[in-house]
């Protein structure tokens, strides 16, 4: 299956309902560049009530997403596309969504696209 949104190729996707608030590892495959992992973790934190994603560079395959204070969403995300660096030579950008089921859980929708091959003409 292939589908195609503009100018952008849609490269994975998926929902996840996370077990409390254990990380969630996500792998891409790239046979080119090498494999990116994605660690997804929801915090609360008690100090700063203000919803917030953080992305954290681990190192060139890695990229933590905090998401903190998601709790009670009834589903907030990204207005805008992110992107995160390139797959295979392509730029790759993130869409997501979070719900949250309270004192239950976390629902995490999200979409992996990749945009039009690099200058290089990879």
């Amino acid at each position: 299956m292939q589908i195609k949104i503009g100018n952008y190729d849609l490269v994975h996707s998926g929902i996840i309902i996370a077990i409390k608030d254990n990380p969630i590892t996500i792998k891409l495959q790239d046979e080119i560049e090498g494999d990116y992992t994605f660690i997804i973790n929801f915090i609360a934190d008690n100090d700063n009530t203000d919803s917030v994603t953080k992305f954290t560079g681990i190192d060139k395959f890695t990229l933590q997403i905090d998401f903190k204070n998601f709790d009670r969403f009834v589903g907030g995300g990204n207005t805008d596309l992110v992107e995160l660096g390139t797959l295979r030579h392509r730029p790759l950008f993130l869409n997501y969504r979070v719900f949250d089921l309270a004192n239950v859980g976390k629902t995490l929708m999200f979409n992996f696209y990749v945009g039009k091959e690099d200058l290089d003409g990879h």
